[in-house]
């Protein structure tokens, strides 16, 4: 993959990660939880890099698909910056390409996610 392609994945990945953190305070913020309330006041006063941290332990259920989005995309930013991009995490070939256009988040080769979805 060249430098190109990889920036053009990132912008993608952050315009993704900004959006879902916004849509993922705006939930928690329609939450009548009390303990919602709080983790929404620590997360507006702390900065979004922190904000994984900061809800591991206090999402409740009905959050964990956005969190988990959140964590996946993190994750592969932090590839970008590592040089890691596009390679399987489990057995560290190259990720198609056409796996990263549908979903630059994706972490594993075909490969190893039919080895762990079986």
């Amino acid at each position: 993959m060249n430098e190109n392609q990889t920036l053009i994945f990132k912008r993608k990945l952050e315009l993704e990660l900004d959006s879902l953190r916004n849509a993922f305070l705006s939930e928690l913020k329609r939450s009548n939880n009390v303990f919602m309330a709080s983790l929404v006041d620590r997360l507006e006063a702390a900065s979004p890099t922190e904000w994984l941290d900061l809800a591991a332990d206090s999402i409740s259920p009905e959050h964990l698909p956005r969190y988990h989005r959140l964590v996946e995309l993190e994750a592969a930013l932090c590839q970008i910056d590592i040089g890691q991009f596009g390679f399987c995490c489990d057995c560290e070939q190259e990720i198609d390409l056409d796996s990263l256009q549908h979903d630059p988040a994706t972490q594993r080769c075909i490969s190893c996610r039919t080895k762990k979805a079986s």
